[in-house]
C-alpha cells in the first residue's frame, strides 16, 4: 500500500514559511532512498542449517559453535548435532568445539537462494592441559617440618607396642594352627628324611683301619686273650 499526502492549499498560503523546509526535507528523503534500499539489498540473508557430525560416523556433535567472526551472529548445535542461524551471502562461518578441530564455511557472495544446508564433518583433536601438582604446603622445608610435628596418640602407640612384643609373637607363632600348604610341606620333609635316613651308608675312617692293623700287627688281642 502507498500513502499520499496532500497538503491542504489554505494551510500552505496561511504558512508560506514553511514550504521551503518541506521541499528540503522532501528532496533530501528522495535522494536518500535510492542508497538506503542499495545498502538494504546488497547482501541476501541466507538461512544456514545444518548437521555437524563426528567424522565420516552419523552421530551428532552437540554444543558446537557455528558463528560469524566479529559479528553477533551465532548459534550452537543441539543434543542430536543440528542447528540453523541467519547469516549473510559472503559470510565466513567457524564450527567450534572443545577437543575437535575447527572447521570454515564460506557463503559465496553471490548465492541467490534464502537458505543453505550443509552436513560439517568434525575431527577430533587431543588437548594436552598442563599439569597441576597439588601440595597444600608452599616449600618443601613447611612440608618436613609438618610432618615431624606430628603426634601420634598414646593409645595408638602403645598398642603397637604391645603387638610386637617379643613374647607375644612367639606365643602366636607356637599355638597358631598350621594351614593345608604348611602341614603338607612338614609332611614332605619328614619323608625326605626318613629316606635319607634309611639309605645311610656306615662310613670308616681311614685312621681307625690304620690304626687296627698296627694292633693286630703287634699282638696286643693275642695278649688280652
Amino acid at each position: 500500500m502507498k500513502l499520499t499526502l496532500v497538503p491542504d492549499s489554505s494551510f500552505l498560503k496561511k504558512n508560506k514559511w514553511l514550504l521551503a523546509p518541506l521541499l528540503a526535507v522532501f528532496f533530501f528523503l528522495l535522494l536518500s532512498a535510492p542508497q538506503e534500499t542499495k545498502a538494504q539489498g546488497g547482501k541476501r540473508v541466507v538461512q544456514l542449517s545444518g548437521f555437524v557430525a563426528l567424522g565420516d560416523s552419523l552421530y551428532g556433535v552437540a554444543a558446537v559453535s557455528v558463528y560469524v567472526p566479529g559479528t553477533n551472529r551465532g548459534t550452537y548445535t543441539n543434543e542430536y548435532g543440528f542447528f540453523s542461524v541467519p547469516v549473510l551471502a559472503g559470510d565466513s562461518i567457524v564450527f567450534s568445539g572443545l577437543g575437535y578441530k575447527k572447521q570454515y564455511l564460506k557463503i559465496p557472495a553471490t548465492y541467490a537462494s534464502q537458505s543453505y544446508s550443509i552436513i560439517m564433518q568434525m575431527q577430533e583433536e587431543a588437548t594436552e592441559l598442563p599439569q597441576v601438582e597439588v601440595f597444600p604446603w608452599p616449600t618443601e622445608r613447611d612440608f618436613r617440618q609438618a610432618v615431624l610435628a606430628v603426634k601420634l596418640p598414646d593409645q595408638g602407640r602403645s598398642n603397637a607396642a604391645k603387638n610386637l612384643d617379643p613374647a607375644l609373637l612367639e606365643e602366636l607363632f607356637r599355638i597358631t594352627p598350621m594351614d593345608a600348604g604348611a602341614n603338607f610341606n612338614v609332611w614332605s620333609q619328614q619323608q625326605v628324611r626318613g629316606i635319607e635316613q634309611q639309605n645311610m651308608i656306615p662310613t670308616v675312617s681311614p685312621f681307625a683301619v690304620l690304626k687296627l692293623i698296627d694292633m693286630i700287627k703287634k699282638g696286643e688281642f693275642k695278649n688280652k686273650k
